[in-house]
Order: structure tokens, then C-alpha cells, then sequence
């Protein structure tokens, strides 16, 4: 029996069940939901990853390729999954079409012995082979407790770590029967890892870059069997596993034919570069999710080197920092500046990440050095800092929104829980205290804080600034999904630069908009009236949603002057049947643009979606044509299609974005003597 959830593209699906955790005020549910709904064997899609790729030559008529796709399934009975790719190509005819697995990197695991895949985790801070003999006194006790008598060893240590690692002789008795060894990816999407980014040449990149070339493009996968997987792009084989130490505590419960399922790597990935030591390293940030509160960081320069000697970079829990919580945001990476002697600037690699959910105190901002040492402990102000809230009762911060230049992170702008917006400035040195500005406070028209839990997008404003767009809800709790309090989506103009110490704007300082009923129809308009956003204008916009229960859950997608997001408006109870609604803005007027800017009130730019969709859309390579404009100057106009996959169809729902780009010579100026000029350039000074 099949149930589809096909969340295709690269982003943190909705909570399919409550995250674990306690405390108090914000605190949410404890336990883990039932999934599935009572259909046993039922095979559900989870989250994937769109990979765009150049449209090839054809024929008119005839398919292209548009690009690769990786999704995940899973099995709600036996807690297993699967990691599919295929290509996608499209037709103008006939629309996209999927064609079947190049590979199923489930079907790869289960043809690799167990002996000898190469799976690791970090004892000591130290990365180790997962073997018992590489393991500490304490991790042997872990794998050794009995799930059935808590607290009790019942000598099966060695036998459950043969079990995780892959040997399936003992299954049925005295462990878990599994369809897969996979185990089932339900929040985590995979994250692709190519060569490294173009970026400038500093401290020796370019050759760093040029290494990375010849590396195996990889896809790294969080699963809750325990493990974060990195699989062989090219042919689907696993390159290696980790298993976070902080997960210890609960591996027994795997093994157990009583097992209820229950999250472990379950949050989101990222991936950048850093210089650690000296040298130029690639770094994986992964997020435990609904598994625990806390992040870990691997270097993965060379997945087919991870190991002791290129490994595990370290683990930060709340063991380490009571304020870290639970992340479905991800952490990224930067580059400040944390002091300025004489000498010259010293900077540094940081992780960056907000709080998340369920930790303790008021919310807080943690930026976490890439280069501490394996061994040495996390210790405040010296490997790591904290900007904390001022403190108005328990809350959480979501991942930030970084604003930098080609030398290091300048602004990062995030969203907590009591739906404020705060703006933290890197302009000075470490440990930034009192950085954090309240920019905005996000209410509904009665009053009422609006929840703010995804990563907030950033634009540039005309005449300088930057415009802060965010939706408000969430979905963290089964009582979240019957909270029917209104929920809007927000650009909220700043200019740091202009403005440094702002007064704190609510939506009484923006313009309106209004989401029409579609009466009918899939389309519907949004009006409000025109103005100026910026410096001497409007300080944004703001946009109430229609429907109850209506909420905004994943970050916008930005592109040719667009704005791209989707709503969810789930169903009552956990099995209930969600729906979605698309939205199509200009990200300064936050209303209908046609192509060439003009924007227009009360013009279809959003679309009534009978389908659950949190992910965001996969945007086609688009079709250009240079013409010339009435005025005599050419112009690009771009045509992008835009796909968006939902949980229950396989039908994609599709759109286009239309934008209309300048292009050409603007001006000609003759240069007699431009050899001249040319070598005196090249002369020194």
C-alpha cells in the first residue's frame, strides 16, 4: 500500500511528529507522534534535493533533461528507508516526467558485508572506527543496557553493534526485524556535495578549489538509523557513516523488537568551506533535529578519506551549553573578525546557528569555532560565544539570515519565537555583547505575538539597506496543528548603516496587503496600495493570510526580483489531509509585477494548492531571447519555469516567471589610443 508524501526538493519538511524535549512556557510537546497513521506497511515520501541542470540541445519538441532529483522514502511499520535518484526531463508537450532510478542507495547498503563498511563516531573527541574495541568504557555501557530494564546490562554490547553496523543474523531473535538497513529519513533532506564554490583567492583557495575538483561528488543523508550517511553520487555506494556520539544513549533501543519510532539525525545539513589550521577544509554542519538538542561538524574535504586522521571536527549539545536546543533550521558558516590588534585583524571560522527550540533561557545566537582543537573543551568567550535575548521567559531563535562582504560576516538577522526580529551586528570584535537590536515585533491585527520559525530571506533596497522578508507559524506540537491564530508574512526594511539604532517597528509601519478569496478558483489576488519601500519611503510590507490556519513554514526563494513562497493549512488531526497555497510577489511591493517591474494591485499572484507542500520550488534553467524595446535599448527576457511537488500527487504543480533584463551597450565612447593606454596599465607604478 502506498502513501505518498513527495516533499522532492532541498529543504526541512513540516514535523511529522512532535519534537521530544520538556521545560516550560515554549516548551514543546514531549514524546514522539505515530506515524504512518495505523497503515502498516504504508511507504511515505520525505523530504529530496532538485539539482538544475543546463537544458540541453534539441529538437523543437522533443524532451530535455532539466535536471536530477534525490528523495527519500520510508516505511512507517519497520523505521526503514530509501535514497532514490533519477533524472527529470522536460517536454513542452507533456509537461516534466520522471524517469526511473539510475540507483536506490538502500538496495547498495544492503550488497555491502558489514564488516566491511566504514562507520564511525568520536570517543574522547577523538574520531574512531565504530568497533567495540575503539570504543570508551561509557559508550560500551550504552550498547550494553537492556531496552526492556532500564538501567541493565544484558551482554548483548557486542551482538547490538554487530546489529547497526549491518550484520542481520540475529534478527527475529533477540533483534528487530528490518526491511532495510537505511533507516527511515523523515525531516533530513539530502544535502549534495560537489566540488568546492568559485569564490575569491584568499590564503591559497583557488588551489584548494582546484583539489576538489578530482574529490567524488558526494550526498550526505541524516537518517534515524542512527547514522549520517554519505552515499557516491555517481553510482549510489556508501562512502562512509557517522554516528554522533551524543546519540549513545539511545542506540540500544534500535535493536529492540519493541521499538517505537523515534527521531536520531533528523535536522538539516549544510555544507561550506573554512580555513582550519592553515589550510583550506570543507565542512558538514548537521542538526540532530528532533533527535536531541545539539549540532556536530565533520570535515569532509575527502569522503573517501574520513576517517581517524580526517574526521569528526566535534559535537556541541546541551551538555556543553544549556541554551542549545533542538535545530530544524540550519547552521551555516562565517567568517568574523573576532579581534583587531595592532599587528593587523585576526579572523576566524565560525558555526553559526540560533538556539532552536527547547533549550534553556531566553534565546540565544551561538557561533562556534571550526578550529577548536579535538580534545579541549567548550569553554565561553575563548571556542565559543553566546548573544543572548534579553530575557522575557523561555523562547528560541531560528537560524539567521547572513549579511557579509567578500571579508567577513557583517549582519545576521533571525526570528524567535515570541515573532521578534533581531539584528546582530559583527562590525566590531568578539565577544559582541549588547549586539543584538530588536528591528521588528510581528503581531496579528488583535494583537497576538506571531511565531516566527523559519530562516528569514534578505534583499537589497533601492538607494541602500535591506529589505528582511519572513512568514510567521508554527508547526512544532500536535496542539500547533488545531491553532487557528492568524499569521502573516512580513518585509521589514532596515538600514544599518543609515539607522543604527532603530525603533522597533510593528506592522502600524508598513503597507498592507490583502489576500483575495479564490471563490472557485485555484487563482486569487492580492491588493494594497502602491508606495515607495526604503530610504524616505514605507519601512515594508506585510500581508495577512486568508485562510484559517493558514502559516508560513519554509524560507522564500529569491529570484529576478520575485518573491517565492508557500503556505501550509494542515488538517485538524495528525492523518487529516494539509492543503498549500503558492504565492507569486515583486519582494519590494509585495504585490503582482509583470516582467518588466510594473507592479499591479489586485492581480492573480497566488494559487489555491488541494496538495501539503513545505519545500521550495525547483526553478528550471530559463529560456532567453535579447530583444530590442520600443525605447531602442536591448533587452534579456527570461522565461523560468517553476515546479512545485506536493506530499499526496505525483502531478507537479507548475507556473512561469517572467523578468525583463537590461542588456547591451548603454553608451559608446570612441578610444583612439586605447594601446597606449593598455600598456601603461600594465606598467608598474
Amino acid at each position: 500500500m502506498w502513501m505518498r508524501r513527495a516533499q522532492w526538493l532541498a529543504a526541512l519538511a513540516t514535523a511529522a511528529w512532535p519534537l521530544a524535549g520538556a521545560g516550560a512556557g515554549l516548551a514543546v510537546d514531549a514524546g514522539q507522534a505515530a506515524l504512518g497513521c495505523g497503515l502498516r506497511g504504508a511507504v511515505l515520501r520525505g523530504p529530496g534535493l532538485a539539482l538544475a541542470a543546463p537544458a540541453l540541445a534539441a529538437q523543437p519538441g522533443q524532451p530535455v533533461q532539466a535536471g536530477e532529483l534525490l528523495r527519500t522514502e520510508y516505511r512507517a511499520d519497520d523505521w526503514t528507508g530509501r535514497l532514490l535518484r533519477s533524472a527529470v526531463w522536460s517536454s513542452g508537450a507533456s509537461g516534466l516526467s520522471l524517469q526511473p532510478e539510475r540507483w536506490d542507495a538502500a538496495a547498495q547498503l544492503e550488497a555491502m558485508p558489514a564488516a566491511a563498511r566504514r562507520i564511525y563516531t568520536a570517543s574522547a573527541g577523538q574520531t574512531v572506527p565504530f568497533e567495540w574495541a575503539a570504543l570508551s568504557a561509557e559508550q560500551r555501557s550504552a550498547l550494553g543496557r537492556s531496552p526492556a530494564l532500564p538501567g541493565a546490562q544484558d551482554g548483548l554490547g557486542p551482538e547490538r553493534l554487530a546489529y547497526l553496523r549491518g550484520e542481520r543474523s540475529r534478527e527475529g531473535n533477540p533483534f528487530r526485524r528490518r526491511g532495510s538497513l537505511l533507516g527511515a529519513s523523515v525531516h533530513s533532506a539530502p544535502l549534495y556535495v560537489g566540488a568546492a564554490a568559485v569564490r575569491p583567492d584568499v590564503d591559497g583557495y583557488a588551489a584548494f578549489r582546484e583539489q576538489t575538483l578530482l574529490r567524488p561528488p558526494a550526498v550526505y543523508l541524516g537518517a534515524n538509523d542512527g547514522m549520517l550517511h554519505a552515499f557516491d553520487f555517481t553510482s549510489g555506494r556508501e562512502l562512509f557513516a557517522y554516528i554522533p556520539d551524543a546519540l549513545f544513549g539511545e542506540l540500544n533501543l534500535l535493536a529492540s523488537p519493541a521499538f517505537q519510532p523515534r527521531a536520531y539525525i533528523d535536522g538539516p545539513l549544510f555544507a561550506g568551506d573554512a580555513r582550519i589550521g592553515g589550510s583550506w577544509r570543507s565542512v558538514l554542519l548537521g542538526a540532530l533535529g528532533g533527535g536531541g538538542p545539539g549540532l556536530f561538524a565533520l570535515d569532509i574535504s575527502d569522503p573517501l578519506k574520513f576517517g581517524p586522521a580526517q574526521g569528526a571536527l566535534w559535537e556541541f549539545t546541551q551538555k556543553d551549553d544549556a541554551a542549545m536546543g533542538m535545530l530544524t533550521t540550519p547552521a551555516q558558516i562565517a567568517r568574523l573578525r573576532e579581534a583587531a590588534p595592532r599587528s593587523g585583524a585576526r579572523y576566524r571560522y565560525f558555526a553559526v546557528a540560533g538556539n532552536g527550540w527547547n533549550g534553556a533561557g531566553s534565546g540565544a545566537l551561538f557561533l562556534l569555532a571550526l578550529d577548536k582543537p579535538a580534545g579541549e573543551a567548550w569553554q565561553l568567550n575563548r571556542n565559543y560565544y553566546r548573544l543572548d535575548l534579553p530575557d522575557e521567559g523561555p523562547n528560541g531563535l531560528g537560524a539567521p539570515a547572513l549579511v557579509g562582504d567578500a571579508d567577513r560576516l557583517l549582519y545576521a538577522y533571525a526570528g524567535d519565537l515570541r515573532g521578534r526580529v533581531w539584528r546582530f551586528s559583527f562590525q566590531g570584535h568578539a565577544p559582541w555583547r549588547g549586539s543584538g537590536v530588536l528591528l521588528f515585533r510581528a503581531h496579528d491585527a488583535q494583537g497576538r505575538s506571531q511565531p516566527i520559525t523559519q530562516q528569514p530571506r534578505v534583499a537589497y533596497a533601492p538607494g541602500g539597506g535591506y529589505l528582511i522578508l519572513f512568514g510567521t507559524g508554527q508547526l512544532l506540537s500536535r496542539a500547533d496543528r488545531v491553532q487557528l491564530a492568524g499569521q502573516s508574512y512580513y518585509a521589514v526594511f532596515d538600514d544599518p548603516d543609515g539607522d543604527a539604532a532603530p525603533s522597533t517597528l510593528t506592522r502600524g509601519d508598513l503597507l498592507p496587503r490583502h489576500a483575495g478569496e479564490s471563490a472557485g478558483v485555484p487563482d486569487f489576488d492580492i491588493t494594497g496600495r502602491s508606495g515607495s519601500i526604503g530610504r524616505g519611503g514605507a519601512r515594508g510590507w506585510y500581508l495577512d493570510f486568508a485562510q484559517s490556519g493558514e502559516r508560513s513554514l519554509t524560507a522564500a526563494t529569491l529570484r529576478d526580483g520575485k518573491l517565492l513562497f508557500t503556505t501550509v493549512i494542515p488538517g485538524p488531526g495528525p492523518c487529516d489531509g494539509s492543503a498549500s497555497r503558492s504565492y507569486q510577489l515583486d519582494v519590494l511591493a509585495g504585490l503582482a509585477s509583470d516582467a518588466d517591474g510594473t507592479v499591479r494591485s489586485g492581480e492573480r499572484t497566488g494559487r489555491e494548492l488541494p496538495d501539503f507542500i513545505d519545500t521550495p520550488p525547483l526553478l528550471l534553467p530559463p529560456e532567453r531571447s535579447v530583444r530590442r524595446e520600443p525605447t531602442g535599448r536591448m533587452a534579456v527576457h527570461k522565461s523560468t519555469r517553476v515546479v512545485q511537488f506536493g506530499a499526496e500527487t505525483t502531478e507537479p504543480s507548475e507556473s512561469t516567471l517572467r523578468a525583463i533584463l537590461p542588456a547591451g551597450r548603454l553608451s559608446w565612447r570612441e578610444v583612439a589610443n586605447w594601446r597606449e593606454l593598455h600598456r601603461a596599465a600594465g606598467r608598474p607604478p
